[in-house]
């Protein structure tokens, strides 16, 4: 049961009809329909082969996150309240990247129902890291080996500094940001785009019924310094998201400085969420041909 070896074909003598079942290792679904007091069968095996050598970019695949919800605390987030996700709504995936370890990174073929805010100084600084934990809660532990949330390569998470300002500038750990058309967010929106072939996605609850794609968020910070608008912000710190117009933008989070010298917040930016899950190498998927209509399931 343990090698590297799966059952490909059972043929029974007397007419007896048989399947092998590789997981509990034995025949099952016998039919003896000779009525013989001994059946005797040839198994025919075959090297196993694993889902990241049968798989390709684009497939779909289904699988539901533990999580039935998720709760996030309005002390990271800025907002008033905090907010309550449902991870399990979103189940169906698309495979982005099969790894060179047998890993195979995956995104959700939908986004969430509902969003997350992100308000202020508070959202600027731990957004990236929000999100991150936000995607960690659409895992499923048997099938799943890690989770991020696109667009993270690395940044620093949650940001320290005590305030944003000018002072800032000087390094992306102080909240510096990255630039806006060559971040490291790129890489992940040119793999979606490539693989998809648009990067836009509809929410989980209205799907393509929907006139219009939703925006969701895309963890990535940028900073415009200085911002020329009526309030001439030394700086404005914003976080990326994907428009549905197929394009990225930028959600004003907080601006700094202004005419009056005095720091001026910004307003509520609430968006969906399209977390990326990473499944185990070695998996053996149950069923499925990675059609959207029969994906590739281990359930």
């Amino acid at each position: 049961k343990e090698s590297e070896y799966v059952g490909n074909s059972v043929t029974c003598k007397n007419s007896v009809t048989a399947e092998w079942d590789n997981i509990n290792w034995g025949l099952k679904n016998i039919n003896n329909a000779s009525n013989s007091e001994t059946i005797r069968c040839t198994i025919d095996f075959k090297e196993k082969e694993t889902f990241s050598e049968k798989v390709k970019p684009g497939d779909y695949v289904s699988m539901t996150p533990f999580a039935t919800s998720y709760t996030v605390s309005k002390e990271l987030t800025g907002y008033t309240e905090d907010q309550t996700i449902h991870p399990q709504e979103l189940s169906l995936w698309r495979v982005l990247q099969i790894n060179s370890n047998g890993t195979i990174n995956m995104i959700s073929e939908y986004t969430s129902s509902n969003g997350i805010t992100f308000k202020g100084e508070t959202g600027y600084k731990n957004g990236v890291g929000v999100l991150n934990d936000i995607a960690s809660a659409y895992t499923n532990s048997n099938y799943t080996i890690g989770s991020r949330y696109p667009g993270y390569k690395g940044q620093t998470e949650f940001l320290s500094v005590d305030h944003l300002s000018k002072d800032s500038l000087s390094s992306e750990s102080n909240g510096a940001g990255e630039d806006l058309y060559s971040g490291s967010h790129i890489s992940d929106l040119n793999l979606i785009q490539s693989v998809l072939n648009t990067k836009i996605a509809y929410s989980v609850d209205q799907q393509e019924s929907e006139e219009t794609p939703v925006a969701y968020w895309v963890a990535e910070r940028f900073v415009n310094a200085p911002y020329n608008s009526d309030f001439n912000f030394d700086a404005l710190f914003t976080i990326a998201f994907m428009r549905s117009n197929n394009s990225i933008w930028m959600a004003s989070m907080y601006g700094y400085g202004g005419t009056s010298g005095n720091r001026i917040f910004g307003g509520d930016k609430f968006y969906n969420l399209r977390p990326i899950v990473i499944l185990k190498p070695n998996l053996e998927p149950s069923q499925g041909d990675g059609s959207i209509n029969t994906p590739w399931t281990f359930e």
